[in-house]
């Protein structure tokens, strides 16, 4: 357990270090941001969300929401599952269908946030599949999860 929370403190750490590698640079942020009446939530639009940033979170996520799963098998399972949906594009859209974003998930709003997409994806995999693994072979044999 100290293993994991020391591994997400340490991603939220670099997350941080991202968005302000210097306190100066956060303070002319902040200032910017309240010069343009914007809130502070949208500094989250800074963080550029990459394939592997998206997996790294993906990664970090399941080791601390969902102790069950076996990190690493069900990891690889996962990345390739939303490799064959994504591309771990988190813009990725399906024009034939409602689906949208990492995960794919019907109903996702192009203007949801990479984070977000995860963990719904997550969270729907655990919901139907029990885990990743069991929904990347499903995917496998009917092409869709």
């Amino acid at each position: 357990m100290k293993r994991k929370l020391a591994g997400l403190f340490s991603w939220a750490l670099t997350m941080s270090y991202t968005l302000f590698p210097s306190q100066s640079q956060a303070m002319q942020a902040v200032d910017e941001l309240m010069d343009n009446n914007e809130s502070p939530k949208n500094v989250q639009k800074e963080i550029r969300w990459t394939k592997s940033l998206s997996k790294y979170y993906a990664k970090a996520l399941m080791s601390a929401q969902y102790e069950q799963w076996d990190t690493k098998s069900e990891f690889r399972a996962l990345a390739k599952l939303w490799g064959k949906e994504s591309a771990w594009d988190h813009t990725a859209d399906n024009p034939k269908s409602t689906a949208y974003g990492i995960p794919q998930l019907l109903g996702l709003k192009p203007k949801t946030p990479a984070p977000e997409q995860i963990a719904r994806g997550l969270a729907y995999i655990e919901h139907r599949y029990g885990k990743p693994s069991v929904a990347w072979a499903h995917w496998r044999k009917h092409g869709w999860y």
